[in-house]
C-alpha cells in the first residue's frame, strides 16, 4: 500500500499549485550523495531523486540532494543539512532530513528503522540544545508521508 501511496504522490505532485522541482538527479549524483552520507537510499527516495531531485509546492518543500554544491547553503539540501547537523549538533548518522515542519522541528527519514520493503519510517524531531529528540513517528515510509501533503495542496 505505501509504495502505491508513493506512486500516487509522484503522479499527483505536478498538479499542485506552485509546483517546482530541481529536475532529476543522475545515478552518479545519487550514488555520490549516498557515499557522503554513509546511507544506501531506499527505492522510494532514489526514485524521488531521479524524477524530481527536489520538490516544492504551495506550502511544502521536500528537500533534495546536491552533492556538487559548494555554496554551504543548507536550505532544501538534505545532504548538506545532514552533514552540517551531524558535525555541529550530533544528528544521528541514520537520520536524513527531508522536510521542515515550520515549528522548529524537522521530518527525517530514519534509516535505523526500516519496514518490510526496506523503506525508512518518517519521524519528527527537534533539537533541544543538547541533541535531537524524537517527538513522533509521522509515517511508515516516504510515500505515506508525501501523499497527504500533496493531496492537501491539491485541495487548497
Amino acid at each position: 500500500m505505501s509504495y502505491q501511496d508513493f506512486e500516487r504522490a509522484m503522479a499527483l505532485a505536478p498538479g499542485c499549485p506552485c509546483f517546482t522541482t530541481a529536475g532529476g538527479r543522475s545515478p552518479e549524483q545519487i550514488h555520490r550523495a549516498e557515499q557522503m552520507l554513509g546511507v544506501h537510499f531506499s527505492p522510494q527516495l532514489t526514485q524521488f531523486y531521479e524524477k524530481f531531485g527536489y520538490l516544492s509546492f504551495f506550502g511544502c518543500e521536500i528537500f533534495g540532494i546536491d552533492p556538487d554544491s559548494t555554496s554551504g547553503d543548507l536550505e532544501g539540501n538534505s545532504l548538506a543539512y545532514a552533514l552540517h547537523e551531524r558535525s555541529e549538533y550530533g544528528l544521528p548518522e541514520r537520520w536524513i532530513p527531508v522536510y521542515n515542519c515550520d515549528d522548529g522541528c524537522l521530518a527525517f527519514l530514519d534509516y535505523s528503522m526500516l519496514n518490510r520493503e526496506q523503506e525508512p519510517r518518517v519521524i519528527m524531531c527537534c533539537y533541544d540544545g543538547s541533541g535531537y529528540q524524537l517527538l513522533e513517528t509521522l509515517a511508515e515510509d516516504f510515500g505515506a508521508f508525501l501523499l497527504p501533503l500533496v493531496e492537501e495542496a491539491l485541495e487548497s
